[in-house]
This record gives C-alpha cells, structure tokens and sequence, in this order.
C-alpha cells in the first residue's frame, strides 16, 4: 500500500529544514501538522522546539496571535477579528472550551496568564492550561492558606479573602513559572509554587513601604504588579508596586504617569510587550490610558469619551487592538468593543453564566507540563 506523498514527502526532508519550517508557522497550523506523521509529532511536541517558537514570536519574528480568554463558561475571544474584519454575529471568533481537569464541580478563578500558560485557581487547588493546546495540569495543593472548619469546601479559596494576593509569570533566572500566593496586609507569608520543581515553598516577605497588596497581579517583564493606593500621603496616590519573580522580594520600582489634577489610577493591563496603567473620569466623562515607553516612561495610549459606558458599573478594560480598538469588560458579565475613530460600540457574542474575568494570552505550545510526562502529552 502506497503511503500518501504528504506523509512520504515529511519524512525524507532533512530535520533542520523541517524544523525550520515547522518554527515559521503559527500555533493552529502546528497543532493540525501534528497527524501529518509521527516525525512531525514528536518535533512539535518537543519542549525546545516550543521555547524557540516562542523566543520568535517575541522576538517579534512572528506575527504574534493573542486572545481574549475568559470565565463564566470558559471561552478564548479571537478579539483582534472585529478589527474590520467579518461582521459582529460571526460565531467563528469564540471558542468555547472544557477543561480536563480532577474536580468539575467548582468554577474556576482566574489568576493570569504568561507565554501562553493560562493560571486558575478552583477550591483547594491551582491548574495550568494552554488554550491553544488544550493541555491540562492540576497541581500540587497549597497548605498556606487552610480553610476554617466551618467551611464546607477542601482546601484554601483565595479568592474569599479580600486582603490576600495572587499572581502567576515566568522567572527569567531560573527558567521556570511560579505561582505567588500571600498575605498582602499583615504577616507579608508568601507562598510559591515552582513548575519545576512541582512544589511549593513558604516564604517571609516584607515590602518596602509596608503598602497592602491584594487581589490578582498582572504579569510584565519578568514581574506581577499592582496598582495600590498609598494612604500614607497627604491626599492618597496611586502606586506601582511590583514582586520580582526572580528575587522573590516587592519593590516599587516603576511610578505612575505625571499627570495634571487628583486622579487615582484603577487598572493595570498589557498590550503586546507594554504595561499600560489606566482610569475614568467621571468629571470628564472619559477614560484615559497610558502605556510604557523606552527608558520605563509614559506615554498617552488613549483618551476617549464614555457616552456609552456608565462610568458608576465596574469596567475594565483587557485588550486592544492593532487598529486602535478597544475592549470594555462592563459590569463583570458584558463586553463591549469601541472604535474611537467614530465613537461606535459593538457587543461581544459571548455567554455569561456568573460573574466574568477576563486575561489576555498569547498563542504559544508552551505546555504546562514543562517538557515532563512526555508521553502523557503525546497522548493528547
């Protein structure tokens, strides 16, 4: 029986050209050559092979491809569709997806994402997951933060408790993702789980100025930051702080855009290879956003009006476009997609079960298995 060419044309082409080729295309494609042949599969399930692919996107070699991933049910929001392309109704730009995980019982919390690894939290346990892939990892339980004995759920819930904190990103140092996880207000008890190793550890940490720390932090540059508000001075500012994952230690090392009047800043987002730091006005009736520049300054990324948006409803804002469009998570269950060139707002046709959050992640094969339980991946 004759082997169709495809399949035979895959196996005479010398490895290097092969990977050569297989490095140039985006995520999907790889994902699809993987049934071309059992030499195609084990390159592109390679863990190196995944590390170079991603080195280039970054690089900005590759037109990189990112997505709105979302809770509430889980869906990825191909959002940069709407750019001008294909109409509001085209179903084709959300997928929904089903996570392969231990316990279905729970709806998972959102912690954040990083090369393309999205991190949520459920009752009592931490999972990794890239949309792209749809690899699933269930991780080790964190003993930090038990539960009373009133509570009816396993483990530590996060995300009950409002003064402590969570974030997710990569060590650039050590080659390896961590999970952060602290008391940001009192005894500054730090838990951190490395990927690598498959562990957690406890550790003492006390920032510099004692500012409190809570909720999720954003991931940028090889740290999480927060936007906080320093009580200590005269009339409350807002504040970058930041927890370098290589260090391990908080510093404020990055301060917040010089601005005329009192504005405290609400939000912390990324856009491409820039941290952008925004707030509304309610005076003015606008929104405003800065983002970084060179030399980690400032520069103004948007200001629009807010005709359509009620500035008293939680809003913000997880993506922007190539072209200039921006995303409006509204009230924790609608988005809204703005064009400033002609003050035109368009709904997202996504589904909302309960409350929504929202990150934004890039396409990558970076598994969450970090190139571990090789044959379990290949199984997928």
């Amino acid at each position: 029986m004759k082997r169709p060419f495809a399949d035979a044309a895959a196996e005479v082409l010398p490895e290097d050209i092969v990977i050569e080729l297989l490095l140039r295309l985006p995520v999907k494609s790889l994902m699809r050559f993987k049934c071309v042949c059992k030499r195609w599969r084990s390159l592109i399930s390679d863990p190196d092979l995944a590390k170079t692919h991603l080195q280039r996107l970054k690089a900005g070699d590759m037109v990189s491809r990112q997505r709105i991933f979302k809770t509430s049910p889980i869906e990825t929001i191909d959002y940069q569709a709407y750019d001008g392309v294909g109409g509001i109704d085209d179903r084709a730009v959300v997928e929904f997806h089903e996570l392969r995980m231990e316990d279905t019982a729970w709806e998972p919390y959102l912690v954040g994402s990083c090369d393309g690894l999205v991190c949520l939290f459920v009752p009592g346990r931490f999972l990794l997951y890239n949309p792209s892939t749809r690899e699933c990892k269930d991780l080790p339980n964190s003993d930090l933060f038990q539960l009373d004995e009133g509570w009816d759920l396993p483990g530590s819930d996060l995300f009950e408790l409002e003064e402590l904190f969570v974030g997710f990103g990569y060590d650039p140092r050590s080659d390896d993702y961590k999970i952060v996880q602290g008391d940001g207000v009192e005894n500054w008890q730090v838990e951190i789980f490395s990927l690598k190793s498959a562990s957690w550890r406890i550790k003492q940490v006390q920032p510099e100025n004692d500012l409190p720390v809570t909720e999720r932090g954003v991931y940028w540059n090889g740290a999480l930051h927060w936007c906080v508000i320093d009580e200590s001075r005269s009339r409350g500012e807002s504040v970058i702080m930041s927890f370098d994952l290589s260090e391990e230690k908080f510093h404020q090392v990055l301060s917040v855009p010089e601005v005329d009047g009192e504005i405290l800043f609400e939000g912390l987002g990324t856009h491409g290879a820039n941290l952008f730091i925004y707030h509304v006005s309610i005076i003015n009736d606008c929104f405003e956003a800065w983002i970084t520049g060179d030399n980690a300054s400032w520069t103004k990324f948007f200001s629009v009006l807010t005709d359509g948006i009620s500035l008293y409803k939680y809003v913000k804002i997880p993506a922007c476009t190539r072209g200039g469009k921006i995303v409006f998570q509204i009230d924790m269950h609608q988005m809204t997609l703005f064009d400033p060139e002609d003050d035109t707002y368009e709904e997202y046709p996504i589904q909302s079960d309960n409350d929504v959050e929202s990150v934004i992640y890039l396409e990558t094969l970076v598994s969450p298995y970090l190139g571990c339980e090789r044959s379990r991946i290949e199984s997928l």
